[in-house]
């Protein structure tokens, strides 16, 4: 996934009214049993479900026995990642290293490449949708696929055939729906639109969260305008010709947002910033800490939404712990996780059937002008090489 900057995308963002466009994001939901067999962390190293090596008893004192797990490019104030890596770790006394929490999906990919059998090898990755397909495919003349290793969580059956890889290599964990940003006490006309960001009170006021080349939010962005100025999921370049326009009015503002967290928006660098809505309301949280009344709107017309992917390392430093993670994020304690720091779970309508999901965070989420549109895994590689190829000879 894109996330920051790099080779790879960032996490996607959730904002989404309850019932119907939840359900559009959500899943099916189910819960399998466990078996006995060896435990040992060999065995977990090959493990493709949870079956495989003993079942969760086993599973949990194998990662207790490694004692550590590493995770890569999750700030903490994404999508809940403070809270999310805090209980992790203290339910199953683990210690949780983030290493280049505010990298991007293309980093994660070459960290896996570049640090096999070191320590610090990233265990689990979050990456956006077009990575996840790079990790199992690879990429010319860079690496060879797959690099993940093949793992169906318990929750595996809950996830639509076209959320997930068939042999167990990746899945869909949350989504977010794109929302702009600003600065209300800067700027005293609210975007409501793409359209209005061209308007002239947003002078080199427009920032995206990180280069849409490696970044999935700030690729995402790039989505968004495409549908709301005549594009489609299968037409990426009128969002293309949106940026250059903003550029040539003069109101984008190359610096990167998200990848510098809010600074750009404290120290008043970026007055406005397209972004997922769960990063919108974590910087709306701290800017008010500065004084900054940071207001966060889904521009009118077709909101756009992407999830992110989760998997594992083919050289996870800690496999057990890397697989009770992914059992713990699809879990219904994980996946509300998700939804308290604004992001839409991929397991929600199986959630919502089962009674299971937080009726409070599902209360805070913001509602749309319309049900989201999500691109395919294949749309949105397709309009990745696009982007990739066109984004710096039209904005620079």
């Amino acid at each position: 996934m894109f996330r920051g900057s790099g080779q790879r995308w960032r996490r996607a963002a959730a904002a989404g009214a309850a019932g119907t466009t939840l359900a559009a994001l959500g899943a099916f939901a189910g819960v399998a049993s466990t078996a006995s067999a060896a435990s040992s962390d060999a065995c977990w190293a090959t493990a493709v479900n949870i079956n495989s090596c003993g079942g969760m008893s086993a599973l949990v004192a194998a990662a207790k026995a490694e004692g550590t797990i590493n995770l890569t490019a999750d700030p903490t104030t994404w999508a809940n990642y403070g809270n999310i890596i805090k209980d992790f770790g203290a339910k199953y006394g683990l210690k949780v290293n983030d290493f280049n929490p505010d990298g991007t999906s293309a980093e994660e990919l070459s960290e896996i490449n570049l640090d096999k059998g070191k320590s610090n090898e990233p265990d689990v990755v979050d990456v956006g949708n077009s990575f996840a397909v790079e990790g199992v495919v690879g990429e010319p003349g860079s690496f060879k696929g797959p690099i993940f290793a093949r793992y169906k969580v318990l929750e595996w059956s809950e996830l639509p055939a076209s959320w997930k890889n068939s042999a167990g290599y990746w899945a869909f964990d949350y989504s977010g729906v794109m929302a702009i940003g600003y600065n209300a006490g800067a700027l005293k006309v609210a975007p409501t639109s793409f359209a209005s960001l061209l308007n002239p009170e947003f002078k080199d006021a427009v920032g995206l969260s990180n280069n849409p080349t490696a970044s999935n939010a700030g690729f995402s962005a790039v989505y968004a305008a495409a549908l709301n100025n005549g594009g489609s999921l299968n037409n990426i370049q009128p969002g293309i010709a949106f940026f250059k326009k903003l550029n040539s009015v003069g109101n984008y503002n190359p610096v990167e947002a998200g990848g510098a967290g809010d600074a750009p928006m404290a120290d008043k660098t970026v007055l406005a910033t397209l972004d997922w809505t769960y990063n919108q309301v974590s910087w709306q949280q701290e800017l008010k800490k500065t004084g900054i009344n940071w207001k966060i709107v889904v521009p009118a017309g077709k909101p756009y939404a992407s999830y992110y992917s989760m998997a594992i390392s083919a050289w996870a430093a800690h496999p057990a712990a890397a697989r009770l993670f992914l059992e713990y994020m699809y879990s219904p304690t994980g996946q509300n996780l998700w939804l308290e720091g604004g992001a839409v779970p991929a397991t929600i309508t199986a959630m919502q059937k089962a009674g299971t999901v937080s009726k409070a965070a599902e209360a805070a989420i913001p509602p749309l002008p319309a049900p989201p549109e999500i691109a395919t895994v294949a749309q949105e590689t397709a309009a990745q090489k696009i982007v990739v190829a066109d984004w710096a000879s039209a904005v620079g």
